[in-house]
């Protein structure tokens, strides 16, 4: 076996804490974004086509820019709302990779609108599909994986559903969801030599809220928590200033890092943001490296008015 580099031995620590050890180590698997508020379909199915047009939202995040195949995120959802129909639809894509270890998620959303009343919609979700998940140790650069089986690739699918509420004025919200409701048994036993990890079930909620300072200018806030058994609590707080079409926020996740994010909104086609993100403990910083954030949201079509998708229930038929 070839010497194992320091930076090998971090994300080697990283994979055995995701998949399991013999120790009894217990940690959340769902990757955390940035950006979560400008793309929620990620965690909730609720929000899916709730943008008011047909929206492809992508994400690209990259952790840990010192070191060399650091987690590496990859979200791409498609929201379509449903005319005057109330229930929308949409696909969510989602790629995680932490250095040899990959999750792949696909799933189909589903959300449908409640008029609670002048003020209040409420938006129930579903999600259904699954995730693959496996390890590829060829990818050991520093490690002869030759003739040691407790070092073989495998792979494996695991399917899921998903539930999701999300609670909106024109000035909060408010969200609960349930992405994966089905625990999955990561596992490998052979000859002996068993691995196994619990995929465990992830618990979110969020809230949002957006009020006038003065002429243009909004003061927006949102916070998120995230709640898994037997792992310790994840919670984020953001808040900044709105002006127009721009948005620019900072961000404290509790015990672990900052965050500063721009948001460029526009009435055209595309809306772009970016957030970096960095460890509160600066020893690891310098680590470690900080967290780049991407996201794009492409607008492909505006839905038809109700007159023109449904003419004969929309006429008048009073004259």
């Amino acid at each position: 076996m070839k010497p194992i580099k320091n930076q090998t031995i971090i994300m080697l620590a990283v994979c055995a804490i995701s998949f399991g050890t013999p120790l009894a180590l217990h940690a959340q698997r769902d990757s955390h974004l940035a950006m979560y508020k400008y793309h929620m379909q990620t965690i909730n199915p609720a929000f899916t086509g709730t943008q008011g047009s047909i929206f492809l939202n992508t994400t690209y995040r990259r952790q840990w820019n010192a070191l060399d195949n650091g987690p590496l995120v990859r979200a791409v959802s498609l929201g379509i709302p449903g005319e005057t129909k109330r229930l929308n639809y949409g696909l969510l894509l989602f790629n995680d990779q932490t250095f040899i270890e990959r999750k792949t998620q696909f799933f189909a959303n589903f959300s449908y609108q409640l008029v609670l009343n002048d003020t209040w919609d409420l938006y129930l979700g579903l999600n259904a599909g699954g995730e693959n998940f496996g390890v590829d140790f060829n990818e050991l650069k520093n490690v002869d994986a030759r003739g040691d089986r407790s070092l073989e690739n495998f792979s494996r699918f695991h399917p899921n559903v998903g539930v999701g509420l999300y609670l909106r004025s024109e000035a909060l919200y408010f969200a609960l969801s349930a992405p994966k409701l089905l625990q999955s048994k990561l596992f490998k036993d052979q000859e002996g030599i068993s691995t196994t990890a619990t995929d465990r079930m992830h618990l979110y909620a969020t809230a949002g809220i957006k009020r006038p300072v003065s002429g243009s200018w909004f003061w927006v806030a949102s916070a998120l928590a995230r709640y898994v058994h037997a792992a310790p609590w994840s919670v984020v707080l953001n808040t900044g200033l709105a002006y127009n079409n721009y948005e620019f926020n900072i961000g404290y996740q509790w015990d672990s890092s900052y965050s500063a994010a721009f948001m460029l909104q526009t009435d055209t086609f595309l809306s772009f943001g970016y957030s970096y993100q960095f460890p509160s403990a600066s020893a690891l910083n310098s680590l470690t490296g900080g967290n780049h954030e991407l996201l794009v949201k492409i607008r492909l079509k505006t839905p038809k008015t109700p007159a023109e998708a449904y003419p004969d229930e929309t006429a008048d038929h009073t004259t």
